[in-house]
C-alpha cells in the first residue's frame, strides 16, 4: 500500500492540480483569474517536492517501486524525467503569467491543459508497457494540440494547431498499428516481454515492419526528418511560452519513451534498428541546419534548431546496447538537461521581448537589443553559445559526452557528421549574437518598459545553471554538486 502511494503520489498530485485549476478557471471571476498563475506555480513546486520524497522512499525500497508491475514504475530514469518536465512546467507557468496578461488570454483551461499534458509525460517516463505508453503519449498530444491553437483569433495559431492535429493523428495511427503488429508477433506489450522474446527467437519480416511503423510514429513526435513538416508552423503559431514547452518538456517526454523502447524492449534488435536511427539522425541534422540558415523568423529558426538537436539526440540513441546502456543513457539525459535549460531561457527571453500579439518575431526586430535590454541580450547570447557548444558552457560538455559515447559504440562516421553539423550551426547561432550587439538599435525597443521579476529570475537561473553545468567533467571545489549530478545520471539504468 505504501509502495503504491509513493509511486503514484507525484502523478496523482499533477492530475489533481489540473482538475483543480480547471474548476477554478470556470468559477473565478475574470478580475481574479490572475490567481491561477500562483496556484499553478505552487502545484508544480509541490509536485516536485513530492517527486523528491517518492525518490527517497524508492531508494529505501531498493531502487525501484513497481506496485503495478511494468505498467507504472518509479526508478532513477523516471525520476529524472519527472523533475526535468516539472521544472519546464514551472518555468512555463512563470513566463505565461506575463504573456497571458499582455495578450488578454486569462482563461482557466490554459494551466489545466499544461498539467494534464505533464501527467502524460510522467507516464511516458515511468511505463514499461506499450499500450500504457501510447495512452500517455496521447494525453500529451491532445493537450498540446489545444494549447498550440490557444490564440483563437489568430489565423497563424489556428493553422499551426490544425496541421499539428492532422499529422499528429496520422502518426498516432501509424504508431498504434506498429504496436498491434508487434503484439501479434510476440504476444506481449511488455517491454521486458519483448526483450525476452527477441533474446530467444529470430527477427522476422513482420516484426521488422512493426518496428519501422513504431519508429515512424515516434519520429513524428520528436520532429525527426522527414516527419518534421508540422514543426515550424506549430512552433510559429503557438503562444511563445507553449512553443518553449513543446521544445523542452514534450521533446524530453517523447525521448524518454523512445529510449525506453529501444534501450530495453528492442535492444536485442539493435543490429536492425541502429542503421535506421543513424540515417534519421544524419538527415535530421543536415536538413535542420540547411533550413535554419535561411530563416528570418526567430521562432522558425528555433524550430529548425530544435530539429537539429533531435538529430544530435538520435546520434546518442545509436549507442544504446546491452553493453553500454548506462553510459549511453546518462549521456542522453545530460544532453537533454542542458538543452532544456538553454531552450527554456531562450523562450523566456522571447516571451519578454516579443511585444503584444508577438509583433517582434523576426530576427531583425532584435537588432541592437543589448543597448536597451543588456541582461536579456547577454542571456540570449549565452544560450546561443551553449547551443553551438562553446566551452566551458554546458552545451560543449553535453556534446562532448554524447559524441564520446557514440564513438565508443563504433559510430565513427555518424559522430564525425554530427561534429560537422555542429560547426555548420555556428553560422545561424552567431547571427543572433551579432544582431543583438552589432546592429543599430530599433526604435521600438525604447518603448519597451516591462521587465517582470519572474522572467528575469528564470533568465538568471537558467543562464547560471548552463554555465555551472559546463564544469561537470572537472573537479572544481567552487562548484560542489555537479559531480554528484554526473554520478547520479550514471545510475539511471533502464533495466534493474
Amino acid at each position: 500500500m505504501n509502495s503504491a502511494l509513493f509511486t503514484f503520489l507525484p502523478l496523482g498530485l499533477v492530475i489533481t492540480w489540473g482538475i483543480l485549476l480547471l474548476l477554478l478557471g470556470a468559477f473565478l471571476p475574470n478580475e481574479r483569474r490572475s490567481l491561477l498563475t500562483s496556484i499553478a506555480a505552487l502545484g508544480a513546486a509541490v509536485s516536485g517536492v513530492a517527486t523528491l520524497f517518492s525518490y527517497q522512499q524508492m531508494l529505501k525500497a531498493g531502487g525501484t517501486l513497481a506496485p503495478l508491475g511494468n505498467f507504472y514504475v518509479l526508478d532513477t530514469f523516471a525520476v529524472f524525467f519527472h523533475l526535468l518536465t516539472l521544472f519546464a512546467l514551472l518555468v512555463t507557468v512563470l513566463i505565461s503569467s506575463f504573456y497571458l496578461e499582455r495578450e488578454n488570454l486569462q482563461r482557466g483551461e490554459y494551466f489545466a491543459l499544461l498539467f494534464f499534458s505533464l501527467s502524460g509525460m510522467m507516464i511516458l517516463a515511468s511505463s514499461k508497457e506499450l499500450m500504457t505508453l501510447f495512452v500517455g503519449l496521447e494525453i500529451v498530444s491532445m493537450s498540446v494540440y489545444t494549447l498550440v491553437g490557444y490564440q483563437r483569433t489568430s489565423l497563424r495559431s489556428n493553422e499551426g494547431a490544425f496541421k499539428y492535429f492532422l499529422l499528429g493523428s496520422l502518426a498516432s495511427a501509424i504508431l498504434l498499428y506498429g504496436i498491434a503488429l508487434m503484439y501479434g508477433v510476440t504476444g506481449t506489450t511488455q517491454l521486458a516481454g519483448l526483450r525476452d522474446y527477441f533474446l530467444s527467437r529470430a527477427h522476422t519480416p513482420l516484426s521488422g515492419l512493426a518496428m519501422i511503423l513504431m519508429l515512424s510514429g515516434l519520429g513524428f513526435k520528436i520532429a525527426a526528418v522527414p516527419f518534421h513538416t508540422w514543426t515550424p508552423d506549430a512552433y510559429e503559431g503557438a503562444p511563445m511560452p507553449i512553443t518553449g514547452f513543446m521544445a523542452t518538456a514534450v521533446k524530453a517526454g517523447v525521448f524518454a519513451l523512445l529510449i525506453r523502447v529501444l534501450g530495453e524492449g528492442l535492444v536485442d534488435l539493435r543490429a536492425y534498428w541502429v542503421d535506421l536511427i543513424a540515417i534519421l539522425a544524419a538527415v535530421t541534422m543536415l536538413v535542420g541546419n540547411m533550413m535554419a540558415f535561411v530563416q528570418t523568423s526567430f521562432k522558425r529558426m528555433l524550430a529548425y534548431s530544435s530539429i537539429v538537436h533531435t538529430g544530435y539526440l538520435l546520434v546518442g540513441v545509436t549507442a544504446l546496447s546491452n553493453q553500454s546502456n548506462n553510459q549511453a543513457v546518462s549521456a542522453l539525459l545530460y544532453y537533454l538537461l542542458i538543452y532544456v535549460l538553454s531552450s527554456l531561457g531562450v523562450f523566456a527571453a522571447l516571451t519578454l521581448l516579443s511585444a503584444r500579439r508577438e509583433a517582434h518575431t523576426k530576427l531583425s526586430d532584435y537588432a541592437g537589443l543589448a543597448s536597451e535590454y543588456p541582461f536579456a541580450a547577454f542571456a540570449l547570447s549565452l544560450f546561443m553559445l551553449s547551443f553551438i557548444g562553446v566551452p566551458p558552457l554546458g552545451g560543449f560538455f553535453a556534446k562532448y559526452y554524447l559524441f564520446a559515447t557514440t564513438l565508443g559504440a563504433q559510430q565513427v562516421l555518424l559522430t564525425g557528421f554530427a561534429i560537422l553539423n555542429s560547426v555548420l550551426a555556428i553560422a545561424y547561432y552567431l547571427r543572433v549574437v551579432t544582431t543583438l550587439y552589432m546592429q543599430p538599435t530599433g526604435e521600438h525597443w525604447a518603448q519597451q518598459q516591462a521587465r517582470p521579476v519572474a522572467i528575469t529570475a528564470v533568465l538568471a537561473i537558467t543562464a547560471l545553471t548552463v554555465f555551472w553545468a559546463g564544469f561537470g567533467p572537472f573537479n572544481l571545489g567552487v562548484f560542489p554538486g555537479i559531480n554528484s549530478l554526473m554520478n547520479w545520471l550514471q545510475t539511471a539504468s533502464l533495466v534493474g
